[in-house]
C-alpha cells in the first residue's frame, strides 16, 4: 500500500471543493480513500504471505487507522479508509510514514523491498450518498455477518446525475411502500479513473442468500423492477460489476 499513498494526496487536493461542500449535509463519515491493489493470479500466495506479515506489524504497533478490506473476484484488494477532513489526512499519512519506518527499523520488514513486483494498484475518492442509500433498518455499514459483497459499478452519462438519482429515489420509495428489507448503499467516485461513475454495494451472508433474495423479489414485483429498472438505465452507459468479501482479518479498527 506504501507506493500508492502519493496518488491519494493529488486526489485529495483535487477532490477537496466537493468533498467541503457535503460534509455539513451528510452524518459522517460519508468520504473515503479507496485503494485497489491488483494481484496476478501466480502471485496471490506470495501476496497474501507478505501482506499478512504487514497487519500483523501494524497491530502490533496498534495502527489507528480505520480500514475496511475486501477481496474481489477481479484478482485485486480494496483498502477503504474514512477521511473526515484535510487535517485527518495529514494525520493518516503522517502515521502510515511513521510505522512505515518503525516497521523497518524495529522488525526488519522493508515494505517497499517486500511488495516489489506483487501488485499494481490504483485510487479513488469516494462519497457515500445518504439520499441514494437505503437501509429500512437504519443500520448501515459494514457487519461481520453479511461478507458476502456485490459492486455495480455504474457510468452515468454526464450530464444526467439528475435523471438518475430520480430513478434511484424511485427505487427507495417503491421499497418503502412494500415493506421489503432488501437494502443498499450508493456511492459517487468524486475522483477516479472514470466519471461520472457511482457504485452501488449490497452485502448479504452469502451468494446464494442474495440470489435468493432477489429472485424472490422479481417473481413478486417483476413489472415495477422491469419498469424502474428502464427508468435508470436510460442515463446509464455501462454497468460493470464485481463481487467479493469482506476481509475481517485484514481490516482495522471498525465501530463496534
Amino acid at each position: 500500500m506504501k507506493k500508492i499513498f502519493t496518488l491519494i494526496v493529488i486526489c485529495i487536493l483535487v477532490s477537496g471543493f466537493a468533498m467541503q461542500s457535503t460534509r455539513a449535509q451528510q452524518p459522517v463519515p460519508v468520504n473515503f480513500v479507496v485503494f485497489e491493489e491488483f494481484v496476478k493470479p501466480a502471485d496471490w500466495p506470495a501476496f497474501k504471505e507478505v501482506q499478512q506479515k504487514a497487519v500483523d506489524l501494524w497491530k502490533k504497533h496498534n495502527l489507528d487507522v480505520p480500514v475496511y478490506t475486501y477481496q474481489t473476484d477481479m484478482n485485486s484488494v480494496y483498502w477503504v479508509m474514512p477521511v473526515q477532513n484535510f487535517a485527518s489526512l495529514d494525520n493518516l499519512f503522517g502515521k502510515f510514514d511513521a510505522l512505515t519506518k518503525k516497521m523497518k527499523d524495529e522488525d526488519g520488514f522493508d515494505a517497499q523491498t517486500a511488495f516489489r513486483d506483487l501488485s499494481t494498484s490504483r485510487g479513488e475518492v469516494i462519497m457515500w450518498s445518504a439520499d441514494l442509500s437505503y437501509h429500512p433498518d437504519g443500520q448501515f455499514g459494514q457487519s461481520p455477518n453479511k461478507p458476502y459483497c456485490e459492486w455495480a459499478f455504474c457510468s452515468i452519462k454526464s450530464g444526467h446525475e439528475k435523471e438518475a438519482s430520480d430513478a434511484v429515489k424511485k427505487y427507495i420509495e417503491f421499497y418503502k411502500k412494500t415493506g421489503e428489507k432488501y437494502e443498499w448503499d450508493l456511492y459517487v467516485v468524486l475522483l477516479g479513473h472514470e466519471m461520472p461513475m457511482w457504485i452501488l454495494m449490497t452485502r448479504a451472508e452469502s451468494p446464494l442468500a442474495l440470489q435468493q433474495m432477489e429472485t424472490d423479489l422479481n417473481k413478486k414485483y417483476s413489472k415495477e423492477f422491469g419498469e424502474m429498472w428502464n427508468a435508470f438505465t436510460k442515463h446509464v452507459n455501462k454497468i460493470d460489476n464485481v463481487t467479493g468479501w469482506f476481509m475481517p482479518k485484514w481490516s482495522l479498527n471498525l465501530p463496534q
